[in-house]
């Protein structure tokens, strides 16, 4: 016969042991752990919430300084036109005062006519008179000395060509005409040769 022998699993030398200090350690490990993470997670908001005001302010202190450099560049803009604007002006009064000067002293050294003949010329054409005709215009020394040669159907018809000279508005209002006429025998009777010539 064989023997057996039973054992009770369930007898306290056989149950596990559990230490009490063990699970207290792990349950303050764990809160420990809990504690660092909430900090963790409080310290990156408040972390992340600072950074985001901090972003807030730069931006708008960007938008500050970019309407103020649009600012400047537009005073910088307006400086450089009106500084060209300048520029043109003074060219343009150097200019005037340049051609004063050479009028001035055209007008001293009697060089030359400064307006040029054409109102002369449009007082001749005006002072016209239907039977007198002009041959030869002769303005020298600047336009002071004139001569005028022509004929006329008419000898008469030579004052009134003067006077229509007088009532012009260049300088031919101005001059004394000596006037001479002679009957032509080169074109035939009935036909005179006048000569105009300023005494001044």
């Amino acid at each position: 016969m064989s023997a057996s022998q039973q054992i009770n699993l369930y007898q306290a030398e056989f149950r596990i042991k559990r230490d009490k200090l063990t699970v207290a350690v792990m349950l303050k490990t764990l809160a420990i752990v809990l504690g660092l993470l909430t900090a963790a997670s409080g310290w990156i908001f408040a972390t992340n919430y600072r950074l985001g005001q901090q972003l807030e302010v730069l931006r708008e202190e960007l938008a500050i300084e970019s309407r103020r450099t649009s600012e400047i560049d537009s005073l910088l803009a307006q400086r450089t036109q009106d500084r060209d604007l300048e520029m043109r002006l003074e060219r343009a009064e150097q200019n005037l005062h340049a051609s004063r000067q050479m009028r001035e002293l055209l007008s001293q050294t009697g060089l030359g006519n400064i307006d040029g003949f054409s109102e002369t010329f449009k007082d001749l054409s005006r002072a016209s008179i239907d039977g007198l005709w002009l041959t030869e215009i002769a303005l020298t020394e600047g336009g002071e000395a004139v001569l005028l040669k022509g004929f006329t159907e008419d000898s008469a018809m030579v004052p009134t060509f003067v006077a229509r000279l007088a009532q012009g508005k260049s300088t031919l209002m101005q001059r004394q005409f000596n006037v001479s006429t002679v009957r032509s025998s080169e074109t035939g009777e009935g036909v005179f040769a006048f000569e105009l010539r300023s005494s001044q």
